[in-house]
């Protein structure tokens, strides 16, 4: 069996309001699909998530995909050192060509590894198909079933607290049977924040776990008093509390003082950053993110060096294919769910066959690969631009 054809496919779905985060808005949900076609007619998909999206295919179509015309997709690990090998030798030059200096400016790597992402889905979802397994237990999971936490929280439409609509939101999910949620924190003053928290914590009722998202909002003066002021409303986790540029060991000095777990990871691109945040951030939740950077591959890399920190893995989103590595890891933790379908319209638009989510637990079917195909209603609405290679 060999790869014969790769296509990429643009999906994009605008939402009804921006979702505001601490530092920015989140406006469009959107993705890459990536199908790999073999000579024995099974056909792998994978999906990605990054920015900008054009780019992200554009290394695909042009820069990945004629070395990958004909070779075996189970060559996995081979095919994605060669992929990885671009940024590090002259084979790759080309890939980051501007009219500027070199290595100021012209570094493709947050979309080279997406890149990678969406590739070594697709290829770990032809292993399952042609093994008839579903990739859960392929990788070793003994049951389907996994622990899972809605995720939502947002500020308001132009970034206010909307903290009336905030609770609903939240008591909401606990009604649908969610033992965790998650919201957001940093986008406005402490003392509005606090005050969000607090009304959550209030119509959540004292039972369920309640997360905190900063997405990189504070120094780490900030956080510490941040999380000074959360911590007597019982938060399992303040996740990615730090500024990008002091992210690593600026958590290591932030868990010095406090007692709240720290998760982070979603936005690093490969696993020796990963392991920085494990040895020297002391996070105790790992988010690494395998539709973002570096796929499975790169995923089970990082799971492997957490295991023996005692460090868990909750990785950040989709949980059709995050699920399957959670039910398989010995410290996978908790899978992310956005239930809000004006937040996250593509999880009932665009897959057919997805994993099946009851009382806060996600149930993965027995269907070999990742279990889902695209549905072409959801494709023909939210689909965009399609590149490929090859005979599909």
């Amino acid at each position: 069996m060999h790869i014969t054809g790769i296509a990429v496919t643009e999906i994009s779905a605008p939402l009804d309001r921006p979702y505001w985060m601490s530092l920015e808005p989140y406006r469009t949900a959107s993705e890459l699909i990536v199908s790999i076609s073999t000579s024995e007619g099974i056909t792998g998909l994978g999906e990605i998530h990054g920015r900008p999206l054009h780019q992200i295919a554009e290394l695909i179509i042009e820069s990945f995909a004629p070395s990958l015309i004909g070779r075996s997709p189970e060559d996995i690990d081979e095919i994605w050192q060669s992929l990885f090998d671009l940024s590090v030798t002259r084979a790759g030059s080309a890939l980051g060509e501007s009219h500027g200096q070199p290595h100021f400016g012209s570094g493709v790597r947050p979309q080279l590894m997406a890149a990678i992402a969406g590739i070594d889905i697709a290829l770990w979802d032809i292993i399952g198909k042609t093994q008839q397994m579903p990739l859960w237990r392929y990788f070793g999971a003994k049951q389907p079933h996994v622990d899972c936490y809605a995720s939502g929280g947002y500020y308001g439409p132009e970034g206010e607290s909307y903290t009336a609509e905030l609770a609903q939101e939240m008591a909401g999910y606990v009604a649908l049977g969610y033992p965790a949620v998650k919201m957001k924190v940093g986008g406005l003053s402490l003392s509005a924040d606090v005050e969000r928290v607090a009304a959550v914590r209030e119509a959540i009722g004292p039972n369920t776990d309640l997360m905190l998202d900063a997405n990189q909002a504070y120094s780490l003066e900030e956080a510490i008093s941040a999380a000074t002021a959360f911590a007597p409303y019982s938060i399992r986790w303040l996740e990615e509390p730090l500024h990008w540029y002091d992210s690593i060991r600026g958590l290591g000095e932030l868990a010095q003082h406090t007692a709240i777990p720290l998760a982070s990871g979603e936005s690093e691109i490969t696993r020796h950053t990963c392991r920085d945040l494990i040895e020297l951030g002391h996070v105790s939740v790992m988010q690494f993110d395998a539709t973002r950077a570096g796929g499975v591959t790169e995923w089970r890399r990082v799971q492997q060096h957490a295991l023996p920190h005692g460090v868990g893995m909750a990785p950040h989103h989709d949980p059709q294919i995050h699920g399957h590595l959670i039910a398989a890891s010995p410290n996978g933790l908790i899978q992310e769910v956005f239930p809000n379908a004006s937040r996250d319209p593509l999880w009932d638009s665009l897959f057919i066959g997805k994993p099946e989510i009851h009382d806060g637990v996600l149930t993965l079917s027995e269907q070999p690969g990742w279990g889902w195909e695209l549905n072409p209603e959801g494709l023909s609405q939210f689909g965009k631009n399609t590149w490929q290679v090859g005979k599909l």
